[in-house]
């Protein structure tokens, strides 16, 4: 539709420029000047009508969705995933990766579990882990993987889009911007930590009990 409404307004541009050269070179009367009048109109009209187009595109092009790959080493305090996210701003559905070379986790098994995602939301992602983060920047920094990712829009319509990433760019940045992650991993630990406090009080007044209970029974009786 994009093609089509741009042919038109090329060549309506076009035939208002062939009319007013022509009208030029004839003889020019008062309905030959109200003409080229008119035909000044539409070519403005025409050039005016590019832009919103554009603008047209860029909105339609924002509602479509977008899966794209890529190494998260942020989400997870120390631990690398591969996660799949729709930036784009409709539902993709039937999701398929194609990879030249998979990538490996830390067992070495090749990560296959997000080759095939039944539909993502927008803002909507899915992940596998693939191990520590400074072992897989380690691993991986030279590899840069490739692909094809296939998936369908509301309407339907398959879109393939090629993707290719790496862990490069992570070696030469924190893999943390702020400490909030290392925070709430430590924070995770208070619930256990609390377990074994209680743990160690409920032994130490069994401990209390069981000696008191010693003691009554070598008190003399009165």
């Amino acid at each position: 539709m994009r093609i089509i409404v741009r042919t038109i307004l090329a060549l309506v541009l076009l035939s208002a420029i062939g009319l007013i050269a022509f009208l030029f070179h004839g003889s020019k009367g008062t309905e030959t000047w109200a003409t080229i009048t008119g035909l000044l109109a539409v070519l403005a009209a025409v050039i005016a009508a590019y832009p919103a187009l554009r603008v047209l595109d860029i909105q339609e092009d924002s509602l479509k969705p977008r899966p794209t790959l890529y190494f998260d080493l942020s989400s997870r305090y120390g631990l690398a995933q591969l996660r799949v996210k729709n930036i784009g701003g409709s539902v993709a559905y039937d999701v398929h990766l194609k990879w030249k070379i998979h990538p490996r986790d830390h067992k070495g098994d090749e990560v296959t579990a997000l080759d095939y995602i039944s539909s993502l939301l927008p803002a909507e992602d899915v992940s596998t882990l693939l191990g520590q983060s400074s072992e897989v920047v380690q691993r991986y920094s030279n590899n840069l993987f490739e692909g094809e990712i296939a998936f369908k829009d509301a309407k339907g319509k398959v879109s393939q889009e090629k993707f290719s990433f790496s862990a490069d760019a992570h070696q030469k940045r924190l893999y943390h911007d702020e400490e909030l992650p290392k925070t709430l991993r430590d924070l995770q630990r208070i619930p256990d930590n609390l377990e074994r406090v209680v743990a160690v009080l409920e032994k130490i007044r069994e401990d209390q009990r069981i000696f008191a209970d010693q003691g009554e029974k070598h008190l003399p009786d009165q």
